[in-house]
C-alpha cells in the first residue's frame, strides 16, 4: 500500500509543475493603454476676478460656503443615500465576479459518491425464443466514493484577460460611485440653496404685504376723509392682492425644495424642518474659487476615470476572446473509493486514482468566435469613443459653468447697486411724504420698485450661489467620504476594499 502511495505523488508532482509552469504562458489580444488625448492649455473662458487657477484639485467645497447646516447634510447623505448605497451593492457584485474570475486559476475539486444496483439475466430459455422466459438472475451492488479534479492551463492568457477585464469593471464601478457621491452632494447643496432662496422670496413678500397693508389703511382714511379718489383705493388694494397671490406659490417651492432634501438624505419628507428651519441665509461661495486645469479635470472628474476603466475591460476582454481559437488544455484527476461492498468501501484494496491531461479544441464553429471578436471589437471602438465623448462632454461643462457663474456675479452687483440706489430713494421720499412735500402713492410706487430690486437680488445671490455648485461638480467635485475609512453597512468608503489595478498598483 505504501507503494502505491508513492506512486502516486511520483506521477502527479512533475505534471503539477509543469502545470503550473504552463499556466504562467502568454496572454493573446492586445494590452492595454491609455489613449492619449490632446488637451488645451488653458479654458477658453475668461477667469474673472476671484477665480484662480487650482494647484491642489477640488477640496470639500462645502466647507467653503461657512454654512453650518449645509456641511450637516452632506455629512448626512454621504452615510445615508439610497443611491450611493445602491452603488455600494454594484461595487460589491464587481468584486465578485473578479472573485468568480479568478477561481479559474485554481484546480476546481468536486466531491462524489453514488449507490447502482442493478438485476438482470444470466442466460435465457430457447423456448420459441421469448426472451421473457429467463432460466437465472442475478443482482449486483456498486459503491463508490471520491474527488475529481479538473485544473485549465491558462496558457494563453484567458483567465488571466477576463481577471483584468473584471479588475477593471470593479474600479469602474466604484468610480461611478464616485461620480454620484460628487453629483448628490451637489443636488443637495442646490436644493438647501434653493430652500434658502425661496424663504428669503417668502419674507420678502410678507414683508411686502404688511407694509401694503399699512399703505391700503392710509388710503382707505384719505379716502374716508375726502381727500383721495376712490382710484386710490382700488389702485392700493390691486397692489395688496398681488403680494398676497405671490405667497403661495412660493411657500410651496420652499416645501418641495425640502423635501427633495430629505429624500437625498434618506429620509421621510418634512424630517429635515427642525435641522434647516424658516430662518437662514442663502449660502455665500468664498470671495475666491480655484478653478482646476483641463488636463487636471480628466484626472478629477469621476465620470471620466470611469469611462476610461471601462475602455480598458473592453480591451482585455478582447484577448479572452481571441483566446478561445486555441485549444483548451486542462488536467484531470481522481481520487477515491469503489466497492461491490458497502462494507469494504473504505479499505485500503478498494481506493483508485486517476491523473492525466486533456485537451479541447473547438474547431468547427461555423466563425462563432470570430464574430464573438469583431463582435468585441466593436464594443471596444464604441467605449473608446464613449470616453472621448465624456471627456469633450467635461469640457464643455466647465466652460459653461465658468461662464454662468461670472455673469450671474457680474448681474448679482450691478443688481445690487440698483437695490442700493432704490433703498436710498424710498429714505428720500418717505422723508418727503413726512414733510408733506409728496403724496402716499409716490411713496408706496417707489417702495414697490425697491422690493422688486431686491427680490431680484435674491434670485441673482440664489443663481450665484448655484452656479458656485455646479462649477464646483464640474471640476469633478470632491470624492472623499467625509468619515474616512467607515466601511460600515452604508459603504462610506467603498474604495477600502479595492482590488489592485491590473499594472499591479492600488487605486488612485
Amino acid at each position: 500500500m505504501r507503494s502505491a502511495r508513492l506512486t502516486f505523488r511520483t506521477a502527479t508532482l512533475p505534471l503539477a509543475g509543469v502545470a503550473i509552469s504552463l499556466s504562467q504562458g502568454c496572454m493573446v489580444g492586445p494590452d492595454y493603454r491609455p489613449p492619449e488625448l490632446e488637451t488645451p492649455d488653458a479654458w477658453h473662458s475668461t477667469l474673472m476676478e476671484g477665480m484662480d487657477i487650482a494647484e491642489d484639485g477640488v477640496g470639500a467645497w462645502w466647507h467653503d460656503f461657512d454654512d453650518p447646516v449645509l456641511v450637516e447634510l452632506i455629512r448626512r447623505t454621504d452615510r445615508n443615500n439610497l443611491e450611493l448605497r445602491m452603488m455600494v451593492a454594484r461595487i460589491d457584485a464587481a468584486r465578485a465576479a473578479y472573485g468568480i474570475a479568478g477561481s479559474a486559476l485554481f484546480p476546481q475539486i468536486d466531491g462524489n459518491g453514488q449507490v447502482i444496483w442493478s438485476r438482470g439475466n444470466d442466460e435465457f430459455s430457447g423456448n420459441g425464443g421469448n426472451l421473457s422466459d429467463f432460466s437465472s438472475t442475478s443482482s449486483n451492488e456498486n459503491f463508490s466514493t471520491g474527488l475529481e479534479m479538473s485544473w485549465e492551463l491558462d496558457l494563453w492568457g484567458r483567465v488571466r484577460r477576463t481577471m483584468n477585464a473584471r479588475e477593471f469593471d470593479v474600479l469602474a464601478s466604484l468610480e461611478n460611485w464616485r461620480d454620484m457621491l460628487v453629483t448628490v452632494r451637489a443636488e443637495v447643496a442646490s436644493a438647501y440653496i434653493d430652500y434658502r432662496t425661496n424663504r428669503a422670496r417668502v419674507e420678502l413678500i410678507e414683508l411686502a404685504i404688511a407694509a401694503t397693508r399699512l399703505a391700503v389703511s392710509i388710503v382707505e382714511e384719505e379716502y374716508a376723509a375726502g381727500t383721495i379718489a376712490l382710484s386710490d383705493v382700488l389702485s392700493a388694494r390691486f397692489e395688496l392682492r398681488t403680494f398676497e397671490s405671490r405667497l403661495p406659490p412660493l411657500e410651496a417651492a420652499a416645501t418641495a425644495s425640502l423635501n427633495q432634501l430629505s429624500i437625498l438624505l434618506g429620509e421621510t419628507p418634512g424630517a429635515l424642518e427642525e435641522l434647516v428651519g424658516d430662518a437662514g441665509t442663502i449660502p455665500v461661495p468664498p470671495a475666491a474659487i480655484a478653478v482646476a486645469m483641463p488636463a487636471d479635470v480628466i484626472r478629477q472628474r469621476p465620470d471620466i476615470r470611469a469611462a476610461e476603466r471601462t475602455l480598458a475591460s473592453a480591451v482585455e476582454t478582447i484577448g479572452a476572446t481571441e483566446a478561445l481559437l486555441l485549444p483548451q488544455f486542462t488536467l484531470n484527476g481522481g481520487i477515491g473509493f469503489q466497492s461491490s461492498s458497502a462494507g469494504d468501501l473504505f479499505t485500503l484494496s478498494t481506493r483508485y486514482w486517476t491523473v492525466g491531461p486533456a485537451f479541447n479544441w473547438s474547431l468547427l464553429n461555423w466563425g462563432a468566435i470570430r464574430n464573438q471578436i469583431r463582435q468585441q471589437n466593436a464594443v471596444t471602438d464604441e467605449a473608446l469613443l464613449r470616453y472621448q465623448s465624456t471627456v469633450l462632454g467635461a469640457f464643455q461643462d466647465v466652460e459653461n459653468s465658468l461662464v454662468g457663474f461670472a455673469s450671474s456675479e457680474l448681474a448679482r452687483r450691478d443688481t445690487a447697486i440698483a437695490r442700493d440706489d432704490n433703498l436710498q430713494a424710498l429714505v428720500l421720499a418717505t422723508q418727503a411724504y413726512d414733510a408733506g412735500t409728496v403724496d402716499l402713492t409716490s411713496v408706496v410706487q417707489i417702495e414697490l420698485q425697491y422690493l422688486d430690486a431686491e427680490n431680484a437680488l435674491i434670485d441673482l445671490e440664489g443663481q450665484v450661489a448655484l452656479s458656485a455648485v455646479t462649477l464646483y461638480k464640474s471640476m469633478g467635485g470632491d470624492w472623499t467620504p467625509v468619515v474616512p475609512g467607515d466601511d460600515g453597512p452604508q459603504g462610506l468608503d467603498p474604495a477600502a476594499n479595492s482590488v489592485a489595478t491590473a499594472d499591479g498598483g492600488e487605486d488612485q
